[in-house]
């Protein structure tokens, strides 16, 4: 018995060359849609495909075909595309190793947190999005004593 497959190791690098390379001219016609679309300072273009921070296997086999695919038709314009997770449920500064992920490659392919809040604007991002929320927090915490009294 030689016992089940090694596990498969993502790397995004290797996946988007095997990809790339196995187009051919003429092609045919895809369409992906993308959750959030960015242009770059530099001209180059990101795509985000936003996710919850549990999905399941099937999704993060969805994310890693949607990403290699924007990548592979969006080549010529030196294209990027990646999976998201807006928070990370390990806690900031945690190191978040999802459930069921053998196809994105941490830090490369899956962003999480303040990674991807720095990456769609710069270092301040995170720590600003955070003091806003607290900000919001504040507010509607306040408004909640009045709101519960209107109801009765």
């Amino acid at each position: 018995m030689d016992g089940p497959p090694p596990k498969r190791i993502p790397n995004r690098e290797r996946d988007t060359t095997q990809v790339i390379g196995l187009q051919y001219p003429g092609g045919t016609t895809r369409r992906v849609r993308s959750d959030l679309f960015a242009l770059c300072s530099d001209g180059t273009e990101a795509y985000f495909e936003m996710k919850t921070v549990k999905p399941n296997k099937n999704t993060f086999r969805d994310m890693k075909r949607d990403i290699l695919m924007i990548m592979a038709l969006r080549h010529e314009q030196q294209a990027q595309a990646y999976a998201a997770m807006s928070y990370n449920p390990a806690g900031e500064g945690n190191i978040y190793v999802p459930a069921f992920n053998e196809f994105l490659e941490q830090n490369t392919d899956l962003l999480v947190g303040s990674r991807f809040w720095n990456f769609i604007g710069d270092e301040q991002t995170y720590p600003e999005l955070l003091e806003v929320a607290q900000e919001v927090g504040a507010a509607a915490t306040a408004l909640i004593p009045a709101a519960a009294q209107h109801q009765t």
